[in-house]
């Protein structure tokens, strides 16, 4: 090496350092040659055998680099790997290979370093090489908040269980004074202590995370979102100012809907909450219980595409949940079906179970009412969860019912509305456990169980006070009474439900109604409706059910094609009515009577009402 001349020297140096990016001009640019100085250099330390030719330039000896490198100082190694890590930035080379410069050299202190470190750490294919990167990025000057972000994604992606990312998060939690670095790492340890059961923890971290006044504002959003999507107000405060965080407390509580409608309707009209997640879910969980469905699932819709790109896959499946929950309001089965099988693959890869839980027993719920049911796929809590949940024992009580254990599928929903109630969750609309459980006692004969419970559900449904929710308690406490006390409550649970657009469950209430009706007419009248409802809903037992108990007169007029309206005329012909008795009875104009009747006669190829009487009669 003595007899070497300097450059060649700088030429071997410059080689050890790049490693596998030793391209002819970065090693110029690393040696201070030129690139014809640079070959003639090469061609030289090839005629000594100490280089190989070729792309990239190689020792022929690697001890030979190692010894290049041991006889370099500390600091000249250093300035030397910053240097190739600045010339491979500058030529544009991949995160990896800078980053690989920059973890030799040590921190850098460049603006730089960080973002490329970040970046080498997404595109590690090991976990250990993306902590190495993001530990050595938090070393680097960073920019305000910068740190927290660094640290949640070394949380994320480095090796560690479960104990060891929430300890790193709270230690980060501990030392940051500011605001902006509060917001970045609260919603993770949240996401951490909740998806790992260690749900008492999170009061004090709250606690911490708005000590000094810190970032109080945006860690109460923060807070009541966690908490109401597990369906627990039981640490939500009780006054708030924030219009979003009030909206989802009489969401959770099930009182003042009206209210609850009015300030997220507020907070969707401000300008804030396309910007912020949380402030904007507030309010699209409220739309999702207390709005009319389809207003709800097109705001949700609309959230989708101003947030494109900024959620994380937890938010994301969060948003969606609630354009599900508007859609199975709705009734709409089989977009409520395919909007939860896309998400599963996603909630289960998060490893999540409380999150996990919900989309499998809403795809499990929703499949059921299709008529398309297979066993519910199982999440186990033991994942870490140290806490049952509401959704789970909602899927417990819902599988043993199905496999005929009706005992063990009442204690089921039984304990699901403890823990409900033990959380201070009110509304009985979140989960529907009381008609399940009503359902439940009246297949065992406990009638007076099931309307004492009934009358529960109803006396909660007007507290919280939207039409759908009084609707449906009706609906459900007509069950419990004799046939001739069911007409009133069913026709009121009609209209209610009709107004709020929930779908399938004025199909039930219609249903229930023709069972309960002693005139043939009437009772045709609201099974052929249920039919209509279910199968536009996709309710297959649903429509099949409503369809036997109707006889083969819904299968004439249906065969035949006969619209809604044609059939109710068609019907009340036969029933002995007249034009004008009709027109009344629908409040329709006479001559609309006469249209719809015209259509009977040519769909059904007769002639006039005596046919018409005839053929229904035999049907």
């Amino acid at each position: 090496m003595a007899a070497l001349r300097p450059s060649a020297v700088r030429i071997l140096r410059a080689i050890a350092v790049l490693g596998d990016d030793a391209v002819s001009w970065v090693v110029a640019e690393q040696a201070g040659l030129t690139v014809a100085e640079l070959l003639t250099g090469v061609d030289e330390l090839v005629a000594l055998k100490l280089v190989a030719g070729g792309v990239p330039l190689t020792l022929t000896d690697p001890e030979l680099g190692r010894v290049l490198l041991a006889g370099m100082g500390a600091g000249e190694r250093r300035q030397a790997q910053l240097a190739a890590a600045q010339c491979l930035f500058d030529a544009g080379a991949s995160a990896g290979k800078v980053a690989e410069q920059l973890s030799a050299a040590g921190p850098a202190g460049v603006p730089w370093a960080a973002d490329v470190l970040r970046s080498a750490a997404r595109e590690a294919d090991n976990a250990e090489s993306a902590e190495r990167y993001l530990r050595q990025a938090l070393t680097e000057r960073l920019c305000s908040g910068e740190r927290a972000s660094i640290t949640v994604e070394l949380a994320i992606r480095a090796p560690f269980d479960p104990g060891e990312a929430i300890e790193l998060l709270m230690t980060e939690l501990r030392r940051s004074p500011q605001d902006d670095e509060v917001r970045i790492l609260v919603p993770e340890l949240q996401r951490l202590l909740m998806a790992h059961g260690r749900y008492a923890e999170i009061p004090a971290m709250l606690e911490l995370a708005s000590a000094d006044g810190r970032a109080v504002a945006e860690v109460q959003l923060a807070r009541t979102a966690m908490l109401a999507r597990s369906l627990s107000s039981l640490w939500i405060t009780t006054e708030s100012d924030s219009r979003a965080i009030r909206a989802t407390q009489a969401t959770l509580a099930g009182r003042g809907a009206g209210e609850a409608l009015r300030d997220a309707d507020a907070v969707l009209a401000d300008a804030d909450a396309r910007r912020d997640f949380d402030l904007c879910w507030h309010a699209l969980f409220t739309l999702s219980v207390v709005a009319e469905p389809t207003r709800a699932e097109v705001a949700a819709t609309r959230a989708k595409h101003e947030f494109a790109g900024r959620l994380d896959d937890w938010d994301l499946i969060e948003l969606e949940l609630c354009r599900v929950r508007a859609l199975r309001r709705k009734g709409d089965l089989k977009a409520t079906i395919a909007l939860l099988r896309e998400l599963l693959p996603k909630a289960l890869l998060l490893q999540t179970p409380p999150l996990s839980m919900r989309v499998v027993w809403g795809l499990a719920e929703a499949t059921r009412s299709a008529g398309a049911a297979r066993p519910a796929r199982r999440v186990m809590t033991g994942q870490g969860a140290a806490q049952v949940t509401a959704y789970e024992l909602m899927a417990c009580g819902d599988s043993r019912a199905a496999a005929g254990q009706i005992g063990s599928a009442i204690q089921s929903y039984l304990a699901c509305g403890e823990l409900l109630a033990d959380n201070k969750v009110g509304n009985p609309e979140l989960l529907r456990w009381r008609p399940a459980a009503v359902q439940a006692l009246l297949r065992v004969g406990r009638s007076e169980e099931a309307g004492r419970l009934a009358e529960e559900n109803l006396e909660r449904a007007k507290a919280f006070g939207t039409n759908g929710a009084i609707g449906f308690a009706q609906y459900v406490l007509a069950l419990t009474r004799p046939s001739e006390a069911r007409r009133d409550l069913l026709l009121e649970a009609i209209s209610r439900l009709q107004s709020a657009g929930q779908l399938l469950d004025e199909a039930s209430a219609h249903y229930e109604l023709g069972r309960a009706v002693g005139e043939d007419c009437a009772a045709s009248h609201h099974l052929l409706r249920a039919v209509e409802l279910a199968d536009d809903c996709g309710a297959r037992p649903l429509a099949e059910r409503a369809r036997a108990l109707a006889g083969p007169t819904v299968s004439l007029g249906r065969r035949h094609g006969l619209t809604a309206q044609e059939w109710k005329v068609a019907q009340l012909v036969a029933a002995g009515r007249s034009n004008p008795e009709i027109a009344k009875e629908l409040f329709l104009a006479r001559r609309t009577v006469e249209f719809h009747l015209s259509g009977v006669y040519r769909k059904l190829e007769i002639t006039g009402r005596h046919d018409l009487v005839q053929l229904l009669g035999e049907g």
